[in-house]
């Protein structure tokens, strides 16, 4: 985690450096890698993101001759962590640059590879530290400014920070699957100051459980530093 206020700035970690699943983190650089390449692509025909694999996504509540702009899959693919539209956007990019958007942020410890059991799927690790720097330059709205509005207008979850209504924060979360996984990875932007905090988690017996207790730290950490927050961006993983 890192605090920064006016006046000072305050890390601490536990295994920050300890290699973890990255699942669903990984559509961060994704999409670093295809915002630049946008007006390059064309629209897509709704029917066409799908196969018989997206039962669960979002895509499947849309009329399937709707056409979507490039744009809106790739805030699909990070607000609801859609799977269809993280494909369509591999494919619309390639590995390679993905690995050079992790590398080019200096994200150097995370690895990206092709998931050989789900094909057009991203598979690695990354660590906490990493994790944070990722979120930090996706958040970037001068220069991928379609994927910080997306990460500010995702589905609200239970962990970063726990108990949070509408009149203290705004929640924008990227949610994704993986057995035994729970990670979270937040900035929250406060009136003093700004926290940027990350969980990495493997082999839980519960993630519910696991994402609670985050939520519970969070806030103790918040209540620590005396921060009274007015925005939360994060990107979380329940596998």
């Amino acid at each position: 985690m890192r605090v920064r206020t006016a006046d000072a700035e305050w890390t601490g970690a536990v295994n920050d450096d300890v290699n973890r699943p990255a699942a669903s983190l990984l559509k961060l650089p994704l999409a670093m890698a295809l915002e630049p390449l946008l007006p390059d692509h064309k629209p897509q025909r709704v029917g066409d993101l799908l196969d018989e694999r997206d039962d669960a996504s979002v895509l499947m509540a849309l009329d399937p001759d709707r056409v979507l702009a490039p744009e809106e899959i790739l805030r699909l693919m990070l607000s609801a962590s859609d799977n269809a539209c993280a494909r369509w956007a591999l494919r619309s990019v390639g590995l390679q640059d993905v690995r050079a958007a992790v590398r080019e942020c200096g994200a150097l410890v995370t690895t990206v590879d092709e998931d050989p059991d789900e094909p057009g799927m991203l598979t690695g690790t990354t660590t906490a530290r990493d994790a944070v720097t990722l979120l930090d330059e996706t958040l970037d709205r001068t220069r991928f400014p379609v994927s910080a509005f997306a990460l500010e207008h995702s589905i609200r979850n239970s962990r970063i920070p726990l108990g949070a209504t509408d009149e203290d924060v705004l929640v924008a979360h990227k949610t994704g699957t993986l057995s035994g996984v729970a990670s979270d990875v937040a900035r929250l932007t406060c009136r003093t100051g700004t926290m940027s905090i990350a969980f990495l988690t493997d082999s839980q017996h519960d993630i519910l459980v696991t994402g609670y207790e985050m939520g519970v730290c969070t806030r103790g950490l918040l209540d620590h530093f005396d921060l009274q927050v007015t925005r939360t961006v994060s990107a979380e993983v329940s596998v």
